[in-house]
């Protein structure tokens, strides 16, 4: 039996008791798998877009006997993917860009009971943002270290408000109340990308005058 890296972990942690699940991009198949042998869902659909990865996926469900209850699917991020076949839905692993695009695509998400398990390995903000804008809430978000990098999971689900997204929100979303070792740590790592960016924009302008205002906040708190 393998073991999950702290990042899915992470994931793993934000799944329902009971659920059927949607891994989008699921690689080799190891999240889906896991929570199966480990009894906390019932059902899975293991999708990536790439033929290699789910040949990979279907092999290891094969080794651990679980091909009657994992469905492999050649899906562009949800376009395959049925309403009826997942409650909580995981994306990880991808840019939180694309992730945006792929929400977007799938209207069925628009649905108070759907929870999405989000880690964006890049491009966080846009994500957050993206969510403000098409009804999504944040309830729940938590920092992990693997492999020496950080990263953030969301646990999300559709409530058809429209919100703003101050730029603190937008760059270290509901993590500004976390004390967390994680937590702070991830923000330091957004400040100091924040701190390159800032490079880019005029001084004086209103944008360089929220970033440096935001650089100043994350500061304080790591």
């Amino acid at each position: 039996m393998f073991s999950l890296d702290e990042r899915l972990s992470l994931c793993a942690s934000f799944v329902r008791e009971g659920a059927a699940l949607a891994d989008i991009g699921t690689d080799h198949g190891y999240l889906p798998i896991w929570l199966l042998i480990n009894k906390k869902i019932k059902y899975a659909v293991a999708a990536d877009v790439r033929k290699g990865p789910l040949g990979r996926a279907k092999m290891n469900t094969e080794r651990y006997g679980l091909t009657n209850k994992v469905k492999i699917v050649l899906s562009d991020g949800l376009d395959s993917i049925k309403a009826e076949e997942a409650d909580d839905i995981v994306m990880a692993g991808m840019g939180g860009e694309l992730m945006a695009k792929l929400i977007d695509r799938a209207e069925w998400l628009r649905d108070p009971n759907k929870n999405l398990i989000l880690q964006p390995m890049t491009r966080a903000e846009v994500l957050r943002e993206y969510l403000c804008k098409a009804g999504f809430v944040i309830k729940e978000e938590k920092a992990c270290i693997s492999c020496g990098k950080t990263y953030s999971v969301m646990l999300v689900s559709y409530d058809g408000i429209i919100r703003p997204c101050p730029i603190k929100y937008k760059y270290v979303g509901i993590l500004d109340s976390d004390r967390s070792a994680e937590a702070k740590r991830y923000i330091y790592a957004v400040n100091e990308k924040l701190k390159k960016k800032l490079n880019g924009y005029e001084y004086g302008t209103e944008e360089y005058n929220s970033v440096e205002s935001l650089i100043s906040e994350l500061t304080e708190m790591t």
